[in-house]
C-alpha cells in the first residue's frame, strides 16, 4: 500500500497532494497554473493526484491531457464525481486507488491495467462497471465497499485477484470472468437479499479459488464456472448456491452452508468432498469421473473465532443435509454420509447398486396411525424405511384404492398423472439396487427394509404372474416377507390354536388306547378270530365332553411336539392323524420364518 504522507494543499481543509513546484493541489491551482500543469502531461505520463477531489470537468481534463493513457497513477484517497468514466483507459504502470471514494456511478469498462491495480478500502457509492477490464498484474479490492451493483463481467486477471473482506451491498457480477492467478474472496460479504447477490457464471479459475468465509445473503451463482485448480474454504449462502454445470478439474474439499445447492450437470473430473450444512442438494445429470463424497458437517463453519452462519435458520434439525435428485447420475462414484434421503428421487440413475451409503442416512416412513375406511375395517402401515418413488406411487388414486389408502403419502410433480409417476416395477428396481448396495457392504439389517419394499412392489405389480402374486400375498400375510418376526409368531400361535381346537374336536379319542382284543370261539371248535377294541378310539359324542382340561393338555402336547420335536407320542383318531400331519407341515415353517426374521435384524 502506498504511503499516505505527502505535502498537503495549502487550502484548508483540503488534504490533497500539491502539484510539484506549487503550493496547491491540482483543483485549487489558478486556471493558468492548472493548464500549465496539465499541458506538461502527455500519453503515458506518470501522475500523482492523491487526495484530490475531482469535479467532472477536472477529471475530463486529466484524461484528455494523457489521452486516456496513464503511466504510473496514484489516486489514493481521491474523490471522484458521479459518472466518472474511464472506458478503454490504459494504465501502463502501477495504479493506486486505495481509499478512493467514487460518489456515484463509475465506468472502467474496457480499461487495461498493465501492472499492479490497488483499490484497497475504496468505496463505490453507485454502480461500478469493470466489464472487460484486463488486469495484467495483481489486483486488490481488499476491504472495498460497493454500495450498489458491481459488474466485473468478462474481466481478465492474469495475476492474483484479491477481494478479501470486500463488501457488496448490491449484485456482485463476475460473469465470464477469467482468473489466471489465484482468486481470493476470503471473508467477502455479499449482502444483497431476495435476489442474486453474486454471479460467477461461466467464470474460469485457472489457479486457486479461495472463498473461505465468503457469505452470500442472496443467491450465489457459479453456473458453468470452471475450476482448473483447487478450491479452498467454506462458503455460507442464506439462499441458493447455484453451481449448475460447474466443472471441477482438480481435487477439492468444499464446505457449503446453504439452503439449497443446485449441482445439476456439475462435472467432477477428480476426487471431490463436499461438506454440507442446511443444504437441499440436487445432483441431476451430474458427471462424476472420480469418487465424490457428499457428507453432513456437524460443526459450524468458522472464520477464526467468528461464526459464519448468522443468517442461516436456527430451527431444530435445520442443519440437516437433504439430497433431492440423482437422475442421470452414475452412482458408482458417489459416497453419501449422514445425508437425508427421504425426498431423494433415485429413478434414472445408473449403477445405483454400487452407491456407498455411510453413516446415518435418513429415509421416509409410511403414514402413522390407524387407518379406517380402507379395504380392511381397521389397518395400519408397517413401520419401515421407504423411498420417495414408492410414496409417489402409493399416492396415485386408482380404482382399487380408497382415500384412506392414498392419504399421508407424498405426491410428485406429475401427480396424479400415472404417465409422469413411477410404476411399481420402476420402484422395485430401485429397491433391488439399493438393497444390493447395502448387502455388498455387509449391512444386511439395513438392507432388510429395501427387500421388504422390493417384495411389496412385486406383489402389487400387475405384470407379476398370478401364481407368484398369490405366493407373495401369503408370504406377506404370514411373515412380512420373512422380516416380521411378530407377524410370523402370531401366525404360528393362531395355527397352533386352530390345531389344538381341531384335535379337541376331532383328533383325540374318548379314552386312552387299550391293548384288549375281542373274539368268539366257534361251538364246534376251530380258529378264533380276534379283533382290536376300537370303541375307545372314537371321539366323545357330545361336544361338551370334547372340551375338557385333560383333552386341552393332550392337544397342546401334540401341537408343541409337532412344531418342535416332530413326535407327539399320542394315539389319535384317523382325523387326528391328518390334522397332525398338516400341523407338522405348516407350523414348523412359520416357526422358521419367525427365526429367520429375527436373525435378519441382528445378523452381522
Amino acid at each position: 500500500m502506498m504511503s499516505r504522507v505527502w505535502t498537503q494543499c495549502a487550502v484548508p481543509p483540503c488534504a490533497a497532494i500539491v502539484v510539484p513546484g506549487r503550493g496547491h493541489c491540482l483543483r485549487h491551482l489558478d486556471e493558468s497554473e492548472r493548464l500549465e500543469a496539465l499541458g506538461a502531461l502527455g500519453p503515458g505520463a506518470d501522475v500523482d493526484f492523491r487526495g484530490v477531489h475531482f469535479t467532472p470537468e477536472l477529471w475530463q481534463s486529466v484524461t484528455a491531457a494523457v489521452r486516456a493513457r496513464f503511466g504510473s497513477a496514484r489516486f489514493d484517497t481521491a474523490r471522484f464525481p458521479a459518472g466518472t468514466r474511464c472506458p478503454g483507459t490504459r494504465f501502463g504502470g502501477p495504479a493506486y486507488f486505495e481509499g478512493a471514494h467514487f460518489e456515484g456511478e463509475v465506468h472502467f469498462t474496457g480499461a487495461e491495467f498493465a501492472d499492479y491495480a490497488g483499490f484497497d478500502a475504496a468505496s463505490f457509492a453507485g454502480a461500478a462497471y469493470f466489464r472487460e477490464v484486463r488486469f495484467h498484474g495483481e489486483v486488490r479490492f481488499v476491504v472495498a465497499r460497493f454500495a450498489a451493483d458491481a459488474f466485473f463481467d468478462g474481466v481478465s486477471c492474469a495475476s492474483a485477484a484479491r477481494f478479501t473482506q470486500a463488501y457488496f451491498d448490491g449484485l456482485g457480477s463476475f460473469t465470464a470472468a477469467h482468473f489466471s492467478g489465484s482468486a481470493f474472496f476470503t471473508e467477502s460479504w455479499f449482502r444483497r437479499q431476495g435476489a442474486t447477490s453474486a454471479d460467477f457464471s461461466e467464470a474460469t479459475f485457472s489457479r486457486r479459488a479461495e472463498f473461505h468465509g465468503a457469505r452470500f445473503r442472496g443467491r450465489a451463482a457459479f453456473a458453468d464456472a470452471v475450476f482448473e485448480s483447487e478450491w479452498r474454504g467454506a462458503v455460507v449462502c442464506a439462499d441458493e448456491l447455484w453451481m449448475r454445470g460447474a466443472v471441477f478439474r482438480m481435487p477439492l474439499r468444499m464446505g457449503i452452508a446453504a439452503l439449497r445447492v443446485d449441482m445439476n450437470r456439475v462435472r467432477c473430473e477428480s476426487t471431490a468432498a463436499f461438506q454440507l450444512r442446511y443444504a437441499a442438494v440436487s445432483l441431476r445429470d451430474a458427471v462424476l469421473a472420480e469418487p465424490v463424497t457428499l457428507s453432513y458437517e456437524a460443526m459450524p463453519f468458522m472464520a477464526g473465532s467468528r461464526r459464519l452462519e448468522q443468517e442461516m435458520p436456527r430451527a431444530e434439525g435445520s442443519v440437516a443435509v437433504k439430497l433431492l435428485r440423482l437422475s442421470g447420475v452414475n452412482a458408482a462414484h458417489l459416497v453419501l454420509t449422514d445425508v437425508d434421503l427421504s425426498r431423494c428421487e433415485f429413478s434414472g440413475s445408473y449403477n445405483l447398486d454400487q452407491i456407498s451409503l455411510a453413516g446415518r442416512c435418513g429415509y421416509g416412513t409410511p403414514p402413522s396411525g390407524l387407518r379406517r375406511g380402507g379395504r380392511l375395517p381397521l389397518s395400519w402401515w408397517s413401520r419401515r424405511r421407504v423411498i420417495v418413488e414408492e410414496q409417489y406411487w402409493r399416492a396415485l388414486p386408482t380404482s382399487n384404492r380408497t382415500a384412506a389408502d392414498t392419504d399421508g403419502w407424498l405426491t410428485g410433480l406429475g401427480h396424479p398423472d400415472p404417465a409422469q409417476s413411477p410404476t411399481a416395477d420402476d420402484v422395485a428396481i430401485v429397491y433391488r439396487q439399493l438393497r444390493k448396495a447395502l448387502e455388498d457392504t455387509k449391512n444386511q439389517p439395513g438392507a432388510a427394509d429395501f427387500y421388504y419394499g422390493e417384495m411389496e412392489m412385486r406383489r402389487h405389480n400387475k405384470d407379476t404372474p398370478p401364481g407368484e402374486r398369490a405366493l407373495l400375498h401369503a408370504y406377506w400375510l404370514l411373515s412380512g416377507y420373512g422380516l416380521r418376526a411378530s407377524r410370523a409368531l402370531w401366525a404360528l400361535l393362531c395355527a397352533m390354536g386352530v390345531t389344538v381346537l381341531l384335535l379337541m374336536l376331532f383328533g383325540l379319542p374318548a379314552a386312552p388306547p387299550s391293548a384288549r382284543m375281542t373274539g368268539q370261539v366257534p361251538a364246534g371248535g376251530g380258529q378264533v378270530v380276534l379283533t382290536p377294541d376300537t370303541a375307545g378310539r372314537k371321539v366323545p359324542k357330545g361336544y361338551k365332553d370334547r372340551f375338557s382340561t385333560t383333552r386341552l393338555e393332550r392337544s397342546g402336547r401334540v401341537v408343541v411336539n409337532s412344531v418342535v420335536f416332530r413326535s407327539s407320542g399320542q394315539d389319535l383318531t384317523q382325523g387326528g392323524m391328518w390334522i397332525e400331519m398338516g400341523s407338522r407341515l405348516c407350523e414348523p415353517v412359520l416357526f422358521g420364518l419367525a427365526v429367520l426374521a429375527a436373525r435378519g435384524r441382528v445378523q452381522r
